[in-house]
Order: C-alpha cells, then structure tokens, then sequence
C-alpha cells in the first residue's frame, strides 16, 4: 500500500479495501518482514505509518499464523519451492498446505505453477471499495513512508 510503483499500491489498496470486513491470514513471519522494512526508516516516517497500521491491524479481522509441521515439510519438499529463499518457499507451502488463495507482488511466487490457481487476481478486487474515513486519514498521513524495494 506504500509501494513507489502506483500500480502495485492501487492493487494493494484495493485487496487491503475490499476486504477490510473479511477474515485474512498472514504469517508472523511477514508481519516480522513488513515491521522489518519500517524499523529501518527514519524516526518522523515510522510515527507517520505507525498509526495507520496499527488501527488497520486492530481493526480489519487478520489473522496472525505460525508454520505447521506439514507446511515445513512442503517447503522442504515441493519440486517447486526448492529454488526459493526460506521465506518464500515457507509462505508457498502455507498457502498449498491450507489451500488458501496468495496475495502477492513478488514476482518469483506469482511464477510458480503450483500456485497459478490460488493466487489472488486483482480482477475480482471491488474498485469503489473504501477504508473508513478515519482509517483513510491515517493512511494518507502513512503515506509519508514510500516503498522502495532494494532500499
């Protein structure tokens, strides 16, 4: 929802929009890597973005999940996920383990077979969907943190 490309943050903010009222996962581990990307940034930025992630935390029905022992075994073991990094082959396997649908701009995942047909399609995103206007005021001022991958 940060991120300097405006169509990767249009997509974003359309997932993040159109699903504000529905239960979705997400590993601790990217929780961990998005908190990572934040703690690097400059005082004045992190008290920028801060606000809006924590109330959209709080609000929006997100469930934070650990590894299972059978997601563990298909990141070791899948054909496919062996030529990705940890974490990427860990968030592959919790997705075919669980059968859920992924969410995601990196493109090594968006490549894989095994997951063409559990990858999220911006297509069917609600374009007119919205935050509140609370929410979207914080957001706006969390703007002040731009993504820059590689940064």
């Amino acid at each position: 929802m940060h991120h300097q490309d405006p169509l990767i943050r249009q997509h974003s903010l359309r997932f993040f929009r159109g699903h504000y009222s529905h239960q979705v996962s997400m590993s601790f581990e990217q929780v961990g890597i998005c908190d990572a990307v934040i703690w690097q940034q400059r005082r004045e930025v992190q008290d920028a973005y801060y606000p809006f992630m924590d109330r959209l935390h709080s609000d929006m029905q997100i469930m934070r999940e650990g590894y299972h022992t059978r997601e563990l075994e298909v990141a070791l073991g899948h054909p496919e996920l062996k030529t990705l990094r940890p974490e990427q082959a860990l968030l592959a396997a919790q997705v075919l383990a669980r059968g859920g649908v992924l969410v995601t701009h990196d493109p090594a995942l968006r490549r894989l077979p095994c997951l063409r047909s559990q990858r999220w399609d911006v297509a069917s995103a609600q374009p007119d969907a919205t935050f509140p206007a609370d929410l979207q005021a914080l957001y706006e001022t969390s703007c002040a943190f731009v993504h820059i991958p590689g940064e």
